[in-house]
């Protein structure tokens, strides 16, 4: 079983505010906008988000700092196994 407990939270966080945004902008539910990004999608921002939270970015410059990371993500990073990050967004989303 996955917990949230093995994810940087505030690399978490972030992402779980981007997924209600972006929900929030396209009148859908926040779990209906993370089951519809492909798992590459997916692996591509969790890079992002945890890159800027590494270097303590926070508010809108975590947001604006992950999605630059985002868009240069490492071919490795894209091809990440996603399960698990996504049942702990479900968790967090719920």
């Amino acid at each position: 079983m996955t917990t949230t407990l093995e994810f940087p939270a505030a690399a978490l966080a972030g992402l779980r505010d981007r997924l209600m945004a972006a929900a929030a902008d396209e009148g859908k539910a926040p779990l209906e906008e993370l089951d519809g990004l492909s798992d590459s999608v997916l692996a591509a921002y969790w890079y992002g988000y945890v890159k800027a939270s590494e270097v303590g970015r926070t508010g809108q410059e975590l947001h604006a700092t992950a999605f630059g990371s985002a868009l240069a993500a490492p071919m490795l990073a894209v091809c990440t196994e996603t399960g698990p990050l996504r049942t702990a967004l479900a968790r967090s989303l719920r």
